[in-house]
């Protein structure tokens, strides 16, 4: 590839024209970029008429002005006359891409733009696609009404399909200054779509190679847990002792209600009898002097005395209490009186 020409002349002279024929060499930018224009390594392929200016203008990456000639300024089709007719160019991309959006601009255009525009794509691996019978045009942004020296965005449908030309159809002629596609290439999203897929499988090695590793790492817990257990001395079976024999937590037992059993009337009074008793000795016993009742004396009526000691000894032997007992008189008493 080159990017610098020397012309040499000898000995001397004139030249009027110098043209270069060759395939542009595209500069790759990441992300979206106008893939229509002829930095990107586009190319106009055909157009329907070039009458009033060259084809090749509306892949140029410079705005037009009305200062430049007739060639650099934008394409342009000759008048018609009927209503139904229209003009079209096709534009090969500089790579196959997915579209985001696409601008006519029509400057240096006043009044003799055209009425209506619309875009068509297609994909095909061949450099024309009027040479490739299967192709097959899409509309990926509908007629739409031009004004005088305006840059018209569109934003384009199917933009998740690849395409490989553009075909810009023009209603019914005019001028049209620069065409512009913008997406992004194919070969970068591949791109970015296999180094999502190698940085996924590196995740992927990763992630078993830290499961190995933990999976030896608990193999060899497992292995040093066996050889502490064979280590120790094997216990004789007659030596352990027997599961009955064994520790068993004590549970409290529930008293067992006592069986009832029928008796007579006789073993029932010395029950009660029984029961009274053993009250009264688990009661404390309380001792209280009680005050001694005299014994009374019986004496029959045919042995009472007549004489005044007889009456003297019934009084001291009356059961009567103290308080009540009237007093008695004494013999020197009745002789005072």
């Amino acid at each position: 590839a080159f990017n610098f020409v020397r012309l040499v002349l000898h000995p001397d002279g004139g030249v009027a024209r110098l043209r270069i024929y060759g395939t542009v060499v595209p500069n790759r930018t990441e992300g979206e970029c106008d893939l229509a224009c002829v930095t990107s390594g586009a190319r106009v392929v055909s157009a329907s008429d070039e009458t009033l200016g060259a084809k090749e203008a509306l892949i140029l990456p410079t705005k037009a002005l009305a200062t430049d000639s007739r060639g650099v300024r934008g394409w342009k089709t000759r008048r018609s006359r009927t209503d139904e007719h229209h003009d079209w160019a096709i534009i090969k991309l500089g790579e196959p891409g997915f579209l985001t959006r696409v601008e006519i601009d029509t400057a240096t255009f006043d009044g003799d733009q055209p009425v209506r525009a619309s875009i068509h794509a297609c994909y095909t691996e061949l450099e024309s696609p009027e040479r490739d019978t299967e192709c097959f045009w899409y509309e990926i942004a509908s007629r739409t009404e031009l004004n005088a020296n305006t840059c018209h965005k569109i934003d384009v449908q199917l933009n998740d399909v690849p395409f490989s030309h553009i075909k810009v159809v023009i209603h019914p002629d005019g001028g049209v200054s620069r065409v512009r596609a913008f997406g992004q290439r194919v070969a970068e999203i591949e791109k970015e779509a296999a180094r999502e897929c190698a940085e996924a499988a590196a995740e992927a090695v990763v992630a078993a190679e830290i499961a190995t590793d933990s999976n030896e790492d608990q193999s060899a817990t497992d292995d040093v847990l066996t050889n502490d257990v064979s280590e120790k001395p094997a216990t004789p079976k007659a030596a352990r002792s027997p599961p009955s024999a064994r520790a068993k937590p004590q549970t409290p037992q529930k008293q067992k209600p006592m069986p009832r059993v029928e008796s007579s009337a006789d073993e029932t009074s010395e029950s009660t009898s029984l029961h009274k008793k053993s009250k009264k000795a688990d009661k404390p016993e309380i001792r209280k002097k009680k005050a001694k009742k005299p014994e009374s004396i019986n004496v029959k009526p045919e042995a009472q005395f007549s004489s005044r000691a007889g009456e003297l000894i019934l009084s001291l032997t009356s059961p009567l209490p103290a308080k009540k007992r009237s007093r008695t008189r004494s013999r020197a008493d009745d002789e005072e009186s």
